[in-house]
């Protein structure tokens, strides 16, 4: 018999972990979330190491793209992702519950991770080559911009559609209202900011559409991590 989709989701994190994360639901949401972001950016951050080792790179971008003008407003709508993400274990119903979302995007990260490498891209605005946000911070804080290597598909774009396909289903009409308002925002700013192309966000909903959470209805309730 094949494992049950609460252990399969559950496989990116630690076995020995488990019954302590069910023994400890207050400190669960931190030590879940520590492990997904420790995971996350190892898997990001070396693949864009990897990816920066290829001389040449291919552009995606449609000829209107080329002079977009950006818009350095939207920059805190493309922020909340990050956030979003960061906090995911404290909108869920138990580590468990977690797994599920987490270990999505984690899925997604690894998929995108390994085109970014196969497939080396860079950014083709007139106005920017590496992001208004990438630009910021590399203005505030003098590091390289480690974004620089890492396009299409969007992860920004999967992994808010795979928040919005897993929280949507158990949410009033209003709040799935606002969730979906928010995704859209959120995938209509990483064009805006010029951090990705239209081809980005096209493959970034092929990767969501394709690599997606299982529904509310199907997965695992844990112990309520706010007991």
């Amino acid at each position: 018999m094949g494992a049950s989709p609460d252990a399969t989701a559950a496989r990116w994190i630690p076995r020995a972990w488990h019954a302590w994360l069910d023994a400890n639901p207050r400190v669960a949401p931190a030590a879940c979330g520590a492990w997904w972001v420790t995971l996350w950016a190892i898997i990001w951050f070396g693949s864009a190491w990897l990816s920066s080792f290829w001389p040449s790179r291919v552009e995606l971008a449609l000829a209107f793209e080329r002079t977009a003008t950006p818009h350095d407003w939207m920059i805190p709508v493309y922020a909340s992702y990050d956030l979003a993400a960061a906090l995911l274990p404290l909108f869920c119903r138990g580590w468990r519950d977690y797994a599920v979302v987490g270990g999505t995007i984690l899925l997604q990260t690894l998929i995108a991770c390994t085109i970014y490498v196969a497939l080396p891209q860079r950014l083709a605005f007139a106005t920017t080559d590496s992001g208004l946000v990438w630009d910021w911070l590399s203005g505030m804080t003098n590091l390289p911009h480690p974004g620089l290597y890492s396009y299409a598909p969007s992860m920004h774009v999967a992994g808010v559609l795979a928040i919005g396909l897993f929280f949507a289903p158990r949410l009033s009409r209003a709040g799935t209202t606002a969730l979906w308002t928010w995704c859209v925002a959120v995938i209509a700013s990483t064009w805006m900011v010029q951090e990705h192309h239209v081809a980005d966000i096209a493959s970034g909903i092929v990767l969501a559409l394709v690599i997606r959470p299982r529904t509310v209805a199907s997965a695992p309730v844990g112990p309520t991590m706010s007991a």
